[in-house]
């Protein structure tokens, strides 16, 4: 059953790209139940200046997260300082059949993100690996949701503790008046604080059908932050909400 339309997305974000900061492209396209899909990619910014990937959609399940990364370009649009600062690369929706159908899988019932780095992964993932080969960020920003969460949490993954800043999120998150899942254990993982610090725990995870953060991680390292709202306690806004106010926070640390 179809819940969206990806063809509304794709003209949103048309619109969106119809300022003279901000290009799409798509980087290919799978058949799914004999209709042809393009997966895009938005960039805006400077080259050469902090190096930033936004991610959403993996899950289709989750719309705040493509809901925020549109918002985020629209809002953003003609913020010149904040582009002569930055160079952005997002994926709005990397899982479309999943996003239309408001599944966490994607059409076939495949995990996307649970593919990443497989022998044979699914077309979606295919066609997101060969795009990122060969490039590297100064921050990797990947936007979530968790239906069955009691309140709000994140991974995070630095080379050096000094970059740290899962607390300053989590602080402000609750500042907000929103819920933390302060559980000790967190999808079978040690969390403390809200938190999960892949870098003690990306051992866990084998070498193929990691998630894309974590292959993202191994393919060329940096800072890589992981949001999950808790989307059954809170309004699409106030999801929304959280991941804008978190983006915000990780881009001023790696202006700094």
């Amino acid at each position: 059953m179809i819940h969206r339309s990806y063809a509304e997305l794709n003209n949103r974000l048309d619109a969106i790209a119809s300022s003279p900061s901000i290009t799409k492209e798509s980087f290919g396209d799978f058949e799914a139940d004999g209709r042809i899909y393009s997966i895009f990619m938005m960039q805006m910014g400077t080259p050469g200046k902090q190096r930033v990937l936004i991610a959403s959609g993996i899950h289709g399940d989750e719309p705040a997260s493509v809901e925020a990364v549109l918002n985020f370009m629209e809002t953003n649009a003609g913020n010149y300082d904040l582009l002569s600062r930055f160079h952005f690369t997002i994926f709005p929706c990397n899982n479309p059949t999943g996003w239309e159908m408001n599944t966490r899988e994607n059409w076939q019932g495949i995990d996307l993100n649970r593919q990443f780095a497989a022998r044979h992964p699914a077309p979606e993932v295919d066609l997101i690996m060969r795009t990122l080969q060969g490039r590297c960020f100064d921050l990797v920003f990947e936007m979530h949701e968790d239906v069955d969460a009691p309140g709000f949490y994140l991974y995070e993954i630095a080379d050096d503790p000094k970059d740290h800043i899962a607390e300053k999120i989590v602080e402000a998150v609750e500042s907000m008046g929103y819920p933390v899942n302060y559980n000790s254990t967190i999808e079978g993982m040690s969390a403390q604080g809200g938190i999960i610090r892949r870098s003690v725990n990306i051992k866990r995870f084998r070498k193929t059908r990691v998630p894309q953060a974590i292959y993202i991680y191994r393919t060329c390292g940096g800072h890589v932050i992981t949001l999950e709202p808790p989307a059954s306690m809170l309004s699409l806004e106030d999801r929304v909400r959280i991941e804008l106010t978190a983006l915000q926070i990780a881009l001023d640390s790696v202006a700094r």
